[in-house]
């Protein structure tokens, strides 16, 4: 489908917008695309995230897909400074796991079906 490679683009663009916003200061990226699934592995070091923000992020991100409304609002993640636009980022993935140590960092892996 059209502007796929772009919807991509923007989703990484929240994700080190929420990176950046967490005091983050080493962040990793891993990209596959697959002939049908892109996969976005993303780690940072950010800390101090309570028990209430990584549920909410999580709700975020696992919110029911909604193509209709990805078609719409996709070109407006990045466009301001409000950093939780992860619902966005939410309706334009088909899955989200979210691995957090206090000590470590969070991990969070995006998985969404390539539209051809």
């Amino acid at each position: 489908m059209k502007h796929e490679k772009m919807k991509i683009i923007k989703i990484l663009d929240e994700i080190l917008s929420f990176s950046f916003s967490n005091k983050a200061n080493d962040i990793d990226i891993n990209i596959k695309v697959k002939d049908q699934q892109t996969i976005i592995t993303f780690k940072d070091n950010s800390k101090n995230l309570n028990h209430d923000k990584l549920e909410e992020i999580e709700e975020m991100l696992n919110i029911d897909k909604q193509p209709e409304i990805e078609e719409y609002y996709w070109e407006l993640i990045g466009q301001n400074d409000y950093c939780d636009e992860l619902s966005v980022v939410g309706l334009m993935i088909d899955k989200a796991t979210i691995n957090y140590q206090p000590n470590e960092g969070i991990e969070i892996t995006l998985y969404r079906k390539n539209r051809i």
